[in-house]
């Protein structure tokens, strides 16, 4: 079991590479200046980016072709999205006539979807995905205090930092999202309760306090960082 654990996801990237290395080579996919972005695999997640409906056509047309040898594709587990400018968003309800399909089987048309982890909206809006990431932190704060509370503030506020500032995928948020202060508002609120101070405790002490930069800043740095890797 372990052996298999460890060459399942060598095995994968085998037989999706070459599905990847197709799709590009048909053109139809999107772009960025020359480099192809039509297809994203990420452990056995693939997410197909087409600037129209007949191209996604074509590229699942090649999915099934390329599935009959090797894989199999999960309708009920695949959705369709479409992403609109603002001002084209009055074609949405078009758009929900045009059906496509994998495997011989419809997909879902949706207006977000889940994945790894992150919430994608049509809408292109990181609302939603802030309010349950603060959901989230709020819930690991929580845990902290129930099963630590007993501990020193010093070492409370250790497991904190361990535990409870991943901030997973602040890289893809936006910084001008109104719910980005509502998270702020919930680090201040987490960091009062792991250090037992009142509520009123001025905010801008908080980062002094803990010797660390302001939440807001540091998932700039998240942004930066990402930036500069990519």
């Amino acid at each position: 079991m372990k052996q298999g654990g460890v060459l399942s996801p060598v095995l994968f990237c085998v037989y999706v590479d070459d599905l990847l290395v197709r799709l590009s080579k048909i053109g139809v996919g999107c772009f960025i200046g020359r480099t192809f972005i039509g297809a994203l695999a990420y452990a056995d997640d693939i997410v197909l980016v087409a600037p129209s409906a007949s191209a996604l056509r074509k590229m699942l047309a090649v999915c099934d072709e390329y599935a009959e040898y090797c894989m199999s594709f999960n309708a009920q587990k695949s959705k369709c999205m479409a992403l609109l400018p603002k001002l084209q968003r009055f074609l949405a309800s078009q758009l929900d006539s045009c059906g496509f399909s994998i495997g011989s089987r419809p997909m879902e048309s949706v207006n977000s979807y889940l994945n790894l982890g992150h919430l994608i909206s049509n809408k292109l809006e990181d609302d939603v995905d802030i309010a349950i990431s603060q959901g989230q932190f709020i819930g690991q704060v929580n845990n902290v205090l129930t099963y630590f509370c007993k501990l020193d503030c010093f070492v409370r506020y250790r497991l904190f930092q361990s535990f409870c500032t991943s901030y997973y995928g602040c890289e893809l948020w936006s910084l001008r999202s109104r719910k980005l202060t509502d998270f702020c508002h919930a680090w201040n609120k987490g960091v009062c309760r792991i250090w037992n101070l009142p509520y009123n405790t001025h905010c801008y002490a908080l980062p002094i306090l803990c010797e660390c930069l302001p939440v807001s800043d540091e998932i700039c740095c998240c942004m930066i960082t990402k930036m500069c890797n990519s």
